[in-house]
């Protein structure tokens, strides 16, 4: 009796084990979340989620790559032409050949997207 109790506790033991561990590794990659949309846990998460989304085209310095000619995010002019909507809708619904990122990005991380690209202002 005590061997099949103490068998049982362990095998217990181990499928908790593995059902952390898929729960944290599914956390991580953003597998298990609302249609897709990765977790943000602090404004650090903005600036990864900006480098994987947005660097591709308007560069690390928000400058923009050149010959795609997005909007220069340094340009303090720019920036004071377009409210914080206009910022969320075309993140979040994309604009002219921009994708909309409304799949992937919760309207927390959208709105905290438009605060890490209007830094980029204040930086030059």
């Amino acid at each position: 009796m005590k061997k099949t109790v103490s068998v049982a506790l362990v095998m217990l033991f181990a499928v908790a084990f593995v059902a952390a561990s898929w729960l944290e590794s599914n956390a991580q990659t953003g597998k298990g979340k609302a249609a897709g949309k990765p977790a943000a846990k602090a404004s650090g998460d903005i600036a990864a989620l900006y480098k994987q989304h947005c660097q591709k085209c308007h560069a690390a310095d928000g400058k923009g790559i050149e010959s795609l000619e997005p909007p220069d995010f340094t340009n303090a002019e720019w920036q004071a032409k377009h409210t914080d909507k206009q910022f969320a809708d075309a993140i979040r619904d994309g604009k002219e050949v921009m994708p909309g990122y409304k799949d992937k990005l919760t309207a927390a991380q959208i709105t905290a997207m438009v605060k890490y690209v209007r830094a980029f202002a204040a930086k030059k």
